[in-house]
């Protein structure tokens, strides 16, 4: 039995795309779960972090700082925030439990920052449950 449908899971990660695009990382943080991790892979694909040069490897403790130094302002590489827009397209579900779902989803994140244009897309796996939290096992 599917504990998530597929607009379900869009509806999250639609959501989590309006959510970080406004800035409100409060909010976005507190849709994740204690053991989230927050992973960039520097090159590639990425497969194992802990043999791979990376980004950003933030577990939920390290994701709360991050966000911490944002409010601050003295994140200076986000000193103007940048703005952007993403997309999310392709969302499937890949395999369910009684309570989670395997989500596997494309996103495109079109950022504005001091004139210059960058666009960014990937693979989004991500794990959610029926109360609206994801788990991120690796974000690429």
């Amino acid at each position: 039995m599917t504990s998530l449908s597929r607009q379900q899971a869009e509806e999250i990660l639609f959501e989590e795309a309006r959510i970080l695009d406004d800035h409100r990382y409060d909010e976005w943080f507190a849709m994740l779960t204690d053991d989230a991790i927050y992973w960039v892979p520097c090159n590639g694909e990425g497969i194992d972090p802990n043999r791979e040069i990376s980004l950003v490897y933030d577990d939920h403790a390290r994701l709360r700082d991050r966000i911490d130094r944002l409010h601050s302002g003295v994140a200076h590489a986000q000193s103007p925030p940048s703005k952007t827009c993403r997309l999310i397209s392709n969302v499937q579900i890949e395999q369910t439990s009684d309570d989670t779902a395997g989500v596997n989803s494309v996103f495109f994140v079109y950022e504005l920052r001091q004139a210059r244009q960058r666009i960014f897309a990937r693979r989004y796996p991500a794990l959610a449950g029926p109360e609206h939290r994801t788990r991120r096992g690796k974000r690429r």
